[in-house]
């Protein structure tokens, strides 16, 4: 019996000891996991796969209308409007390749050339619900809203779950002044498509202008979960916070938004001008500065960088700024005194004291206050001679 039980307690011990060679034999065979491939990734790879193809074969229509659909996924419209060009040479009489020219021509913001890109489709016998909704939209941005809804309904009828032709018809209904009608359809939308971008720019739009501005905030930070790299966004929040008094807030927007997208010089103006209207002078210097080597004619933005110049001590340089909008505008008064004080200035030496300190700071805002007119004292102020005797009311007794 005892040797029974010894070979037992063999057994056993043979059992665990093969137990734990399995288990350590598949920790070596077990697979790592696979690293998470982006969506981005995805259409990179494929646009360098179809541009292989390119190089080593003849040239092929196919090819350069699904190259130029990845390169307007990727937000990359001039080099999808090249391609598309080419498949179109290649092959003309492509519908398809058409209303795919008029997606990119309406993100390029050539509306009518899309129009006339969208209707050339239909022409070669396209009829989906999308060249449908295109075609709608196309037709509300040049202002022919009654072909507009002839389309936006035809594609409705084919899919009536399409968010974007909601968002399409609530955009006419906010252009004839019909706001409630609007952002009914552009909650229909958002319950279709909660991902689509132009929702909520227009909530943000709408919201800010209705002086909802809690209501603003949130779709454009919901916007943000499903876009964080979009540069509108953080410019539409940037101005609701302005709208709302925050400052701070608005300011960080706004960097946002040119830290993403540096040709978003709306923003960038934005923020300097705010910097300006708080005197933080030295940090609206880059703002206007970036704005103006982006876009040399964007509306005033030589005349605050040379008010900035001026009011830090570089009278020279603000001095040639004004002149060349003086050149330009001979009708500027503002330009024609600002080159005047600053050639006064050059002259007298009438520079700003050395403590005088330009950066960001709201407690001091109102420390350099623009110079009031004096008031001449010498004129006492005349006082009645006698006192008014006004009687209360009588039917105010009881």
């Amino acid at each position: 019996m005892k040797k029974n039980f010894s070979i037992n307690i063999l057994i056993g011990f043979i059992g665990i000891f093969l137990a734990s060679c399995g288990s350590e034999s598949k920790k070596g065979l077990s697979i790592p996991a696979v690293p998470e491939v982006t969506e981005k990734a995805r259409r990179t790879a494929a646009i360098e796969f179809l541009s292989d193809l390119l190089n080593s074969s003849s040239n092929s229509a196919d090819i350069y209308y699904k190259r130029a659909k990845l390169y307007l996924e990727d937000e990359r419209p001039k080099e999808a409007l090249d391609d598309i060009n080419d498949a179109i040479n290649i092959k003309a009489n492509n519908g398809h390749y058409y209303q795919v020219k008029a997606l990119i021509l309406r993100e390029l913001k050539e509306p009518q050339q899309a129009l006339e890109a969208a209707s050339k489709a239909e022409v070669l016998n396209v009829e989906s619900p999308e060249l449908f909704t295109l075609l709608g939209d196309l037709y509300q941005q040049i202002g022919q809203y009654g072909k507009a809804k002839l389309y936006l309904n035809k594609s409705l009828q084919i899919s009536p779950n399409n968010g974007e032709t909601y968002f399409f018809r609530g955009e006419i209904a906010a252009k004839q002044a019909d706001t409630a009608t609007a952002l009914q359809l552009y909650h229909q939308t958002l319950n279709l498509k909660p991902t689509f971008l132009p929702l909520y720019i227009k909530f943000a739009e709408v919201y800010t202008a209705l002086r909802q501005y809690d209501l603003a905030l949130f779709y454009t930070d919901e916007g943000i979960k499903h876009h964080p790299k979009n540069a509108d966004l953080y410019f539409k929040k940037g101005i609701t916070y302005q709208r709302a008094f925050q400052t701070d807030s608005a300011l960080a927007s706004y960097s946002k938004a040119v830290k993403l997208d540096s040709s978003l010089i709306q923003a960038s103006f934005s923020a300097g001008y705010l910097y300006f209207k708080i005197r933080a002078f030295r940090q609206a210097l880059p703002q206007f500065a970036h704005t103006l080597k982006i876009n040399p004619q964007y509306p005033d933005a030589k005349l605050y960088l040379a008010l900035c110049l001026e009011y830090t001590g570089d009278f020279a340089k603000a001095e040639q700024y004004y002149s060349e909008i003086v050149a330009e505008t001979p009708q500027d008064y503002r330009a024609v005194n600002g080159m005047w004080r600053a050639k006064r200035k050059q002259q007298f030496d009438n520079y700003l004291p050395e403590d005088f300190e330009m950066k960001y700071d709201t407690s001091s805002r109102n420390k350099y206050e623009t110079p009031h007119r004096n008031i001449d004292t010498t004129f006492r102020q005349l006082q009645p001679k006698t006192r008014l005797n006004l009687k209360p009311d009588s039917s105010r007794k009881n």
